[in-house]
């Protein structure tokens, strides 16, 4: 991974219009107005679109939809968080046949010295990816908790926090 100092922070929801395919789509449309202009935000349709924006980013954080579930119970969503590098990204629903998975697109990245040192990846489980298929209701009710989630893990939005509630 690279050290690229003290630039900038970049978030990227990756989605679809697919069902919680959609949630990394939702999750960025949230932050906008959560987070201080120098930290960016984007979406993306496939991993391989983070490839031309990492120049110049110290840190990148991921949210994407998972595939698996875990014994929990009926309308429980949970968000994983993992720190690259890890095995547990394999289970993000950003692959299919016509584009590289998301750890293919890190590891390329950390090959060509662009990859942030610092890379968050955040994992929604879904319930529904049907084509077309509006959010789980499920998942519809968690958005805010997860955007409460994502956007503490940023210092300026902390600091905006803080003084807001003093």
């Amino acid at each position: 991974m690279s050290d690229q100092g003290h630039g900038r922070s970049l978030f990227v929801g990756i989605g679809s219009p697919h069902g919680d395919d959609r949630i990394g789509w939702m999750v960025a449309d949230a932050l906008v107005s959560r987070m201080p202009p120098e930290i960016e935000i984007r979406h993306a349709a496939t991993p391989s679109e983070l490839l031309d924006w990492l120049e110049g980013a110290s840190r990148l954080i991921i949210c994407d939809a998972c595939l698996f579930r875990r014994n929990t119970t009926q309308g429980d969503v949970q968000l994983h968080c993992w720190e690259w590098p890890t095995p547990k990204v394999a289970v993000l629903r950003s692959a299919d046949s016509h584009s590289f998975g998301l750890p293919q697109v890190l590891h390329l990245a950390d090959r060509l010295g662009t990859l942030p040192s610092d890379v968050s990846v955040f994992g929604v489980e879904g319930l529904c990816f049907d084509a077309f298929a509006e959010l789980s209701p499920e998942v519809a009710t968690a958005v805010d908790s997860i955007v409460q989630r994502i956007a503490a893990t940023f210092p300026a939005h902390r600091m905006s926090e803080a003084a807001h509630h003093a």
